[in-house]
């Protein structure tokens, strides 16, 4: 191999190559190492006397590089999706078939605009994800009430409810805080959503804000949001990823649901920036509950946001 050379015959390695270290235990880590020959002057020659060859612990680095691989393929599975669809209607009208079949025709042409459409609120979810997730967006804190972002939330969802036969069971306290509205819209936003989806035509959610941890005085130190519905419920062997990116409770529900799979990871993200938690307890046949908490005062200074986000934040456009 390229280090027994180096070792042997001072050969030189001056870009980093890979080789896997075996350690007492038995464990392995990769590794990247480089080599520099050592040559002295002796008798008049130029003699090689031995190699420096330094080693890196790159496990990290493979981690980042192997989820980074995955998303690529993930992003780019659930964009072939309904390029595919946008692709497969418009190839059908531009051929002149359907000319004489106006139904079918505007049947293709809505299958179009409902896959252009999936296909912005997946590129927008992506673009989301990344901001966050990079530090690119910080949270602009200000004060705000929670009862006000729960009636915020629950008058945009109100129509996607009604569609659905869904009541919404509001149960809230007045309680002031300093948060990002508009990222807590999105939030709360994000977790209506997910609820009507897959909740049971005719059943209700609830939606509740409430102050938690309470300290000797009795003042709270944190408040707590949750959306609780009566849909299907989670596996358990779900629970643990659920708020990863692209996860979805069944592969079919990005398709049957129009989801994308972004939703939850950008409610954990939110709420992380606002040093926050964010969990979920579900029982299969019963329904979920997704709460999250957060601090009544930053914890943090807020701080200029490279990323402007608009007054006129549309949080229909976040659901995912």
């Amino acid at each position: 191999s390229q280090l027994e050379a180096a070792l042997h015959n001072g050969s030189s390695v001056q870009q980093g190559k890979r080789a896997t270290f075996w350690c007492k235990d038995h464990t392995s880590l990769p590794v990247e190492y480089m080599s520099t020959p050592i040559h002295e002057q002796i008798d008049g020659r130029l003699e090689l006397v031995g190699s420096v060859i330094t080693f890196k612990d790159v496990t990290e680095r493979q981690v980042v590089e192997r989820m980074k691989d995955e998303f690529v393929s993930v992003v780019s599975h659930e964009l072939r999706t309904p390029l595919t669809s946008i692709h497969g209607s418009l190839g059908m009208l531009a051929s002149g078939m359907l000319d004489s079949d106006p139904v079918t025709s505007k049947r293709l042409l809505e299958i179009a605009v409902s896959s252009t459409e999936r296909l912005v609120r997946l590129i927008n979810d992506i673009l989301d994800v990344e901001r966050i997730e990079s530090g690119k967006v910080k949270m602009h804190l200000q004060p705000c009430d929670a009862a006000e972002l729960v009636a915020r939330a629950v008058d945009v969802m109100q129509p996607m409810a009604e569609r659905a036969n869904i009541t919404l069971e509001v149960k809230v306290d007045a309680i002031a805080l300093h948060a990002d509205p508009d990222r807590i819209l999105q939030t709360l936003t994000n977790l209506l959503s997910n609820a009507i989806k897959f909740s049971e035509v005719g059943s209700a959610i609830d939606v509740t804000s409430q102050p938690v941890q309470l300290t000797e005085a009795g003042k709270p130190t944190r408040v707590e949001f949750a959306v609780s519905d009566r849909g299907r419920g989670i596996p358990e062997d779900k629970l643990e990823t659920i708020f990863e990116r692209f996860q979805q409770v069944d592969a079919s529900d990005s398709r049957n649901q129009e989801g994308t799979g972004l939703g939850l990871a950008i409610c954990r993200n939110i709420v992380q920036q606002h040093h926050g938690e964010i969990s979920v307890k579900s029982t299969l046949g019963e329904g979920s509950r997704f709460a999250f908490w957060l601090p009544l005062q930053p914890e943090t200074e807020p701080s200029e946001s490279t990323v402007s986000i608009p007054n006129g934040y549309d949080a229909k456009n976040s659901c995912g």
